[in-house]
């Protein structure tokens, strides 16, 4: 029992001194992940922008229901020379002389019925801002699920990664007790060989791991919108949802799929349309008022000043007849619009449906998956700590330790892809559902 104590304190100081760097980093936890991405995600931000858009474009201006006033103003001072000399002699010679136009005047027109057009304007405009809002929050569940899948890679990674460096220090431990072998004639210079190739194999796949690592980090810091130098740690504890079901998880889809949501809308719009073209169909009523102010003052003219200012109000009737059938174009285009959008709808929620099950079903399968290889771990565990202890008594050849390590290092990597693969299984499963981001 000495030899296996003697490895697992090895072990555990190699671990310690490798990871020191580690625990001086900030530990970022997967909430702490998605509050940043929220905040500073490029995506995202830019779709609070469109979205932000379409609010503004929400107003009853924008559908018509108010008037518009129309003001202007000029003013023209005029220099020239008038010569005139009328038949009965009399001659006018005016040099320099001046003239002076002031103008202003306010309009306003007001649109008081135009079909209903402008009621139904303003409820388009109302789905399009939903749909705005639909549309930003497709993006947000589409960078949190980045951020989920980076930040388990990242912790998969990491103990794929300590699993090398414990598989480094076993070789080590190796290495050590085949030299003292062959120091006193009980191991022969190729099993030396032999545990010195392996052991350099081991540090190269560390290494390599630790690439891989860094990489990853990287592309989570992108994802998060913040320098790619940040350094971090994560969280390798994690824990799966349980008491998911599929009959809940459909009925919450139809609700809360933003692809259904956006279907849904953009049927809404369609019917919108039709009543927007149908209305073109009906006379249009419109008030207009103004007010006109006209002076003009000069010194050579048959006035020396005019002056105008007054009022005017009046109502105005348009009732398009015949444009060559251009309306019944735009409405029966309208009403194929709308149908098409109600297949999209249906073709959407049997594409969920389907995402749906296959999403349950991969979440069910990985979770089996994930008990079958933690068992397999500790089955693993317990024939490397035999072995350690036959490889000092000599009753198990180099190769057949070998075997045995890299049995034990690829049940520890395989449990780490299984638990990623459970966790990534369970975030499509709640996207489809509509309830990754609440």
């Amino acid at each position: 029992m000495l030899i296996k104590r003697n490895f697992e304190i090895l072990i555990l100081l190699i671990a310690l001194a490798a990871t020191a760097d580690l625990h001086a980093q900030q530990k970022l936890s997967l909430k702490e992940a998605v509050r940043i991405a929220l905040e500073n995600n490029y995506d995202i931000q830019m779709a609070k922008s469109d979205a932000e858009i379409s609010g503004n474009n929400y107003s009853i201006g924008n559908a018509g229901f108010l008037p518009n006033l129309n003001v202007s103003a000029s003013q023209t001072k005029t220099v020239s020379n008038t010569k005139q000399e009328y038949s009965s002699g009399q001659l006018v010679d005016k040099t320099s002389s001046t003239s002076n136009n002031t103008n202003a005047s306010a309009a306003l027109n007001w649109t008081i019925f135009d079909g209903l057009k402008m009621f139904l304007s303003f409820s388009k405009l109302k789905e399009l801002k939903e749909i705005g809002e639909v549309k930003l929050r497709s993006q947000v569940e589409s960078s949190v699920a980045d951020v989920i899948k980076f930040y388990y890679d990242i912790v998969r990674q990491k103990n794929i990664y300590n699993v090398s460096l414990e598989g480094v220090a076993i070789s080590e431990q190796r290495l050590k007790i085949t030299e003292d072998k062959f120091s006193v004639g009980s191991a022969s210079k190729l099993e030396v060989l032999s545990a010195k190739v392996d052991l350099n194999t081991d540090r190269s796949n560390l290494l390599n791991q630790e690439v891989v690592l860094n990489g990853l980090k990287v592309s989570l810091n992108t994802v998060l919108g913040r320098k790619s130098s940040e350094e971090f740690d994560v969280e390798e504890y994690f824990e799966m949802l349980t008491g998911l079901e599929y009959n809940k998880l459909l009925e919450d889809a139809y609700q809360n799929n933003v692809d259904v949501l956006q279907s849904e809308k953009n049927k809404s719009v369609s019917s919108y349309d039709v009543g927007i073209y149908r209305a073109e169909y009906l006379p249009r009523f419109t008030l207009s008022s103004g007010y006109t102010y006209s002076n003009a003052v000069s010194d050579a003219g048959f006035f020396k000043s005019n002056r105008t200012n007054g009022y005017n109000l009046g109502i105005n009737l348009s009732w398009n007849l015949f444009n060559g059938f251009g309306t019944t174009l735009l409405y029966q285009n309208a009403l194929i619009n709308l149908d098409k959008n109600q297949i999209k709808l249906q073709q959407t929620k049997a594409l969920v449906e389907s995402n749906l099950i296959i999403a349950f079903k991969n979440y069910e399968k990985n979770t089996e998956i994930l008990s079958l290889e933690a068992e397999n771990v500790s089955v693993a565990k317990e024939n490397l700590d035999l072995a350690i202890e036959q490889i000092r008594l000599g009753s198990i050849s180099p190769i057949e330790f070998r075997d045995v390590q890299k049995n034990y290092i690829t049940a520890q990597s395989r449990l780490s892809t299984a638990q990623f693969n459970a966790k990534i299984s369970e975030r499509d499963l709640l996207k489809q559902s509509g309830a990754l981001v609440k």
